[in-house]
């Protein structure tokens, strides 16, 4: 890859990484709001619609990361 490539596919992996960042900030947000009123069940169900966000996030990162290194060998 060239280093334009590089630099393109990082900035679009860590915009995805962002937007993903966003939505489990509205699920997190929303599960407190759960767990504040007394239903504390139902806000574990809602945060765990975190969990592939999460595994989605960590696999954007270390793809970042990988091909970051690609570029400086």
């Amino acid at each position: 890859m060239d280093a334009l490539s590089i630099d393109t596919t990082v900035k679009t992996s860590l915009a995805l990484v962002r937007a993903k960042l966003e939505k489990a900030l509205r699920i997190a947000t929303a599960a407190e709001v759960c767990s504040g009123s007394g239903r504390t069940r139902k806000a574990i169900e809602v945060a765990r619609g975190l969990e592939e966000i999460v595994f989605d996030v960590n696999t954007l990162l270390n793809t970042a990361n990988m091909i970051s290194r690609l570029g400086k060998s």
